[in-house]
């Protein structure tokens, strides 16, 4: 099979300059950023620009390419020989390790909107899941960087390993913080982000080291 090496360049060159043009006036990353300060707002900061969904969607694979390609990098010592020749079984595990990520997003992404449709909360669940759209598509151009970074020699599998996780924390954190501004309305909220945390993000990643273990 060919080398995956010159395409993952490739694409991680493609990626660059269209992050590089996101970030231009009125340009996609701009529009993310606007999205995450107003969380009062139901209005989509949807562009009527030809492409712009598209562009949303290719913000989040990047994200999940590029974690599941340091993921990758970590679990397998001899990556470098294994990426330049490929077989079935390398195929198969970069296809598990940008699954990992995907996967993640999309089940949180489902449980929002379950969530929305038991409580009756349309409105605010369309901010909530703009936020968590928009936190991970600026989150992409950071994990990027930090795929390039080990590419070039700058930062060892491990330390990128550590450094994507440290973002992923971040988003977390800067998601859950306007999630609180979001349904903020009393001291009784806390019982309900309580709620939340367990159900959205200390269970799943339970069950996913059980699974492991």
């Amino acid at each position: 099979m060919l080398s995956f090496v010159t395409y993952i360049v490739l694409v991680a060159f493609v990626c660059l300059l269209c992050n590089l043009y996101g970030w231009r006036p009125e340009g996609v990353m701009r529009r993310q950023l606007d999205s995450m300060a107003d969380t009062r707002n139901e209005r989509s900061f949807v562009s009527n620009e030809q492409g712009w969904e598209l562009s949303r969607f290719l913000l989040v694979l990047e994200w999940c390419i590029f974690f599941g390609l340091i993921l990758f990098t970590r679990a397998d010592e001899e990556y470098l020989d294994d990426l330049l020749h490929p077989d079935l079984e390398v195929w198969l595990q970069l296809a598990i390790c940008i699954a990992v990520p995907a996967v993640w997003f999309y089940v949180q992404w489902g449980l929002y909107r379950w969530w929305a449709f038991l409580f009756h909360e349309d409105g605010r669940a369309m901010i909530l899941t703009r936020v968590y759209k928009a936190v991970y598509m600026l989150s992409a151009p950071l994990a990027l960087a930090t795929f390039l970074s080990e590419i070039v020699g700058l930062l060892s599998p491990q330390d990128s390993w550590i450094l994507l996780l440290v973002i992923f924390i971040i988003a977390q954190i800067v998601f859950i913080f306007n999630g609180i501004k979001i349904f903020w309305s009393g001291i009784g909220t806390l019982c309900f982000i309580f709620l939340y945390l367990c159900a959205f993000k200390i269970a799943p990643i339970l069950l996913l080291i059980a699974k492991l273990g």
